[in-house]
């Protein structure tokens, strides 16, 4: 009886040994060889990196579709090894002419050589976005459509700008079909503004200006789920 449950925990053991193996097939940087930016202040890096790659036998015959398709799981992705969120892969060279089947494990492995353009906004840079909300906590920012940014009330100079609670907060808006266009740009502004607006002490202009958009300094960026998030000041 004692030997009949040592083998099946014997078995077991065996088993969940095996699994881990297999959930450990992830493609893998293992190398990163910075190229220089298109400019100094560019937030945008190109990084030629090498890859240890874990195919599956679905791709025996289409290697390079299933590379790409493990390289796209990068894609806006934030890749510690990169130090930065994966826009894009180009230039993608095998290294050797044949993979390796290990163990029992039925997937090939082999080295590839590829090139990212990655962002990774830094330190004190100066960066764009479009204000897609305001309160009186903080201001909220959207950098190339795309990147989350958000300037803190601490970080918004007290001596030059000021909180104003909107006066007609909830009002309904009219829409019709024949302004339909004009009224996404209204929406926006007032989604935008909808609890009020941070505004210029001496100007009385409303910060970022009629579109939105605003000019400031990284002072730290924060990674987590693999996204990247800036905060800025003023």
């Amino acid at each position: 009886m004692a030997s009949d449950e040592k083998k099946r925990k014997h078995k077991n053991e065996k088993k969940e040994k095996k699994d881990k193996s297999h959930k450990k097939q992830k493609t893998k940087v293992v190398e990163v060889q910075p190229t220089p930016a298109p400019l100094p202040t560019s937030s945008f890096s190109e990084i030629v990196a090498r890859l240890y790659i874990h195919l599956a036998p679905m791709w025996s015959g289409k290697v390079m579709d299933g590379v790409i398709e493990q390289l796209n799981a990068f894609l806006m992705k934030y890749v510690p090894e990169l130090d930065g969120i994966v826009i894009a892969h180009s230039d993608i060279e095998l290294l050797s002419d044949k993979g390796t089947v290990l163990y029992d494990s039925p997937f090939c492995h082999f080295f590839i050589r590829v090139k990212f353009l990655v962002w990774k906004p830094k330190k004190g840079s100066r960066l764009v976005g479009r204000i897609n909300l305001q309160s009186q906590d903080h201001i909220g920012l959207l950098i190339y459509g795309t990147f989350n940014a958000s300037i803190p009330r601490s970080r918004i100079p007290s001596d030059l700008y000021e909180w104003r609670a909107s006066e007609d907060e909830g009002a309904p808006a009219a829409a019709t079909e024949e302004n339909e266009e004009a009224n996404e740009d209204e929406d926006h502004e007032r989604k935008r503004s909808q609890y009020g607006s941070w505004v210029h002490k001496k100007t009385n202009a409303s910060i970022g200006g009629e579109d939105g958009v605003l000019e400031f300094n990284v002072f730290d960026i924060v990674e987590a789920n693999d996204i990247l998030t800036v905060a800025g000041s003023l």
